[in-house]
Order: structure tokens, then sequence, then C-alpha cells
């Protein structure tokens, strides 16, 4: 009496995707078979005593942000538009802008910000003639799923020039709106107006979603 095949069926229990790193996990396992090993059927002698399971697990992350036609564009104005300063000449307090987004991942990631001028607070427009410039702060919040590093809900979390922000999955998001916030602080709205000269205030803002943490 003889086997030709023997299978079997095992249960893989691994750490939490979401919380891997991406890139290949290798591995393996060694089993006695025969009388008094880890596979024992009866007296029956095999013809090689060693089985060895290899185990190659491939972990492929998504990070992946689509942004809609002209997202790129940001116009800064007060809420609810200029007509209460053109209408009845009352000066906006704050300017702002809100940009969607869409966002997969299946792992934790960074945002960080790059800045065309650089100021102190974070990053800068300006009026490339006269040289007046004005503080534009970026903040970020994003959906169900998705939290900062020490579990919590993201909701207008500022961004930075000057250090990375993390943010983990709790599951897998696919295609979920998350939103910038860009706003000019009053100080600085008051600065603008003030210094008008009918030309564009203007600056390159760049905003970073890095999977390398």
């Amino acid at each position: 009496m003889y086997f030709d095949t023997l299978d079997f069926a095992y249960e893989l229990r691994t750490p939490n995707p979401l919380g891997m790193s991406s890139g290949l996990y290798t591995g393996s396992i060694n089993y006695q078979i025969g009388p008094g090993g880890d596979f024992n059927i009866g007296n029956m002698q095999p013809t090689d005593s060693n089985l060895t399971l290899d185990f190659v697990l491939d972990v492929q992350h998504t990070l992946k942000v689509d942004l809609p036609p002209g997202g790129t564009q940001i116009l800064l104005e007060p809420k609810g538009g200029w007509s209460s300063w053109l209408d009845q000449a009352r000066p906006p307090t704050r300017l702002l802008r809100d940009q969607t987004f869409l966002i997969s991942a299946s792992s934790r990631f960074k945002m960080q910000l790059e800045c065309e001028l650089d100021l102190s607070e974070g990053c800068g427009i300006i009026d490339r003639e006269s040289g007046y410039a004005g503080l534009v702060t970026v903040s970020v919040s994003l959906p169900h799923g998705l939290t900062d590093s020490s579990g919590k809900p993201v909701n207008r979390l500022l961004l930075n020039r000057e250090e990375s922000v993390t943010f983990q999955p709790g599951v897998y998001v696919d295609r979920k709106p998350g939103t910038l916030h860009f706003e000019v602080p009053e100080r600085d709205t008051a600065f603008f107006i003030r210094n008008s000269k009918g030309r564009p205030y203007k600056g390159n803002i760049t905003v970073i979603w890095d999977s390398e943490v």
C-alpha cells in the first residue's frame, strides 16, 4: 500500500499588511514525515522524511492622489466672493480656497510642503513688481480610515515645509475625497489689501505626498 501524493491545507497568519512596508518577505519551515514525526501516517515509511515549505510574500502598497482638472490653480478669495468689498466697501478679513482631491492609500505616508517663497511660518505669495509678500497656510483634511500618527482623525491639520507629517490607514482607502485648505491669515490679508497696486500676488506651493516613510 502506498500514496503517490499527499495534500494538505494551511492557514498563514501574518502581521496586518496595512502596517507592513512594501517588499518581498521570505521564510521557510521544516516538518518531519514518518513515525514519530510531525506527519505520522501509521507505520508507512516516506521516501523523503524531510518536508520544507518555502514562503514568498509580496506586499505592494498603493498611494495615489488625483486632482480634478484645474486643481493645481488655486484662486484665493474672501468667503462669499468679493461682493461685500465691491458693493459695500467692506474689506475681507481672510482669503481662502478649499481644493478637494481623491486619495487611495494602503500604507503609511507623509506630507510636506515646498515653497517658491519661504517665510518663517510657511509659504508666501508675492507681488513680483513691488516685492510685497504675505503668508499662505496649507492644511489637510483626510477621509475616514486615515489617521495621524497618534490614531486621531485628520481635520485641518497644518502642513509645513520644515517637517513632514505622517499618516496611517486603519483600512484600505480607495479613491476617497480629502481636502487641502489654503488660507491667508487676517494680518496678511489686511497687508495685501493695504498694499494692493492692482497686480496679482502669486507663488508656487508644492504639496508632497511621500510613501517612503
